[in-house]
């Protein structure tokens, strides 16, 4: 209530639901967000608040959304088998008022008891009409329904395999990906290559200029990497100022060009605040670069590559370092009498 207080903000369910998880301190990000607003006593309104809490803060409600969405589809189901009863029931009914109608129309001795007989027979059929019609009906209506279902259940996956504020896959999806492709790689007697980037000295940029627009620099580099590697490669956040890129059948040489490339066309871009349009700077970027090897895991590449992209860390940022790459030679040392 105090950090309600604090921001002006209006206390409704998801309001409180978010500063409630502020004064647990669940979720770090979260807090550092909220923590640095405050700092800075920067005016904040409902929308962001709320986007902040999207970006930071899990949907807890996921597996109720799916419960939910699981009893519905059982009562869906339900439903449309309580209707073919119906209507099956109701064609045994009219498949019986035939027969009875046949002997009928057999035994009439006179001309009312056919009339009569022939109206019987169209009510039933008229009745049976009706059941199809009402059955045809409930089908369309629990199609629609099982298709608006279904579109939640895709939603709620892509929320668990997603990077909130990128939009790229997190690192769970990622790890999945990449024991795949390694899988497809060695059934295929194919090359590729796993890269890594880590923007520098991301979290100094972040203390000075606040984490809404180090969140900026993370749509910024994802955007450059999708788009760099959108046909060849697959991108996904890690976490932090890390990502991640597969690229299949990539040889160790053309995967540096790609992060070259990359690397290149961050560190070209003026970074501007978009609230004042204030100059920030540019940002660069580190990559550590390892080629796939005959029956390795998954973890194995990560460690492999995590220790080139560390080395490009070591040997001053802003570089492209591969495995086997020769150490720089040492700085001459000149000696004056």
């Amino acid at each position: 209530m105090a950090l309600i207080k604090a921001l002006k903000l209006p206390a409704t369910p998801r309001i409180y639901e978010l500063c409630y998880a502020y004064a647990t301190g669940e979720y770090p990000s979260l807090n550092t967000v909220i923590n640095d607003l405050l700092n800075r006593r920067i005016a904040v309104g409902d929308a962001t608040i709320k986007q902040i809490g999207a970006k930071y803060m899990p949907d807890g409600q996921n597996r109720e959304r799916i419960d939910h969405v699981g009893k519905r589809v059982k009562q869906v189901i339900g439903e449309v088998l309580t209707a073919l009863a119906t209507i099956i029931e109701a064609e045994g009914t009219f498949s019986s008022d035939l027969g009875e109608a046949e002997a009928k129309l057999a035994a009439a001795k006179s001309r009312q008891s056919l009339v009569d007989e022939i109206k019987n027979m169209m009510e039933s059929a008229k009745r049976l009409g009706g059941e199809q019609r009402w059955l045809e009906q409930s089908l369309n209506t629990s199609v629609d329904e099982i298709s608006e279902l279904r579109d939640q259940l895709q939603k709620i996956r892509a929320g668990n395999v997603t990077d909130p504020i990128t939009g790229l896959p997190n690192r769970m999806s990622f790890e999945r990906s990449l024991e795949r492709a390694l899988a497809e790689w060695e059934d295929h007697d194919t090359s590729g290559c796993l890269v890594l980037c880590d923007i520098d000295d991301f979290k100094k940029f972040n203390d000075a200029w606040g984490h809404l627009t180090g969140d900026q620099v993370l749509c910024l580099v994802a955007a450059e990497l999708r788009q760099k590697v959108v046909k060849t490669g697959v991108v996904a956040r890690l976490g932090g100022a890390q990502f991640a890129i597969t690229l299949p059948g990539a040889q160790i040489e053309v995967a540096r060009a790609v992060a070259d490339q990359i690397r290149c066309a961050v560190m070209s871009r003026d970074i501007t605040m978009r609230s004042t349009n204030q100059r920030l700077g540019r940002v660069s970027l580190s990559f550590g670069v390892a080629a796939a090897q005959t029956n390795e895991t998954s973890a194995m590449l990560l460690v492999r590559a995590q220790t080139c992209l560390r080395q490009a860390k070591d040997r001053g940022r802003n570089r492209v370092v591969c495995e086997g790459d020769p150490e720089p030679a040492p700085e001459l040392q000149v000696a004056f009498g």
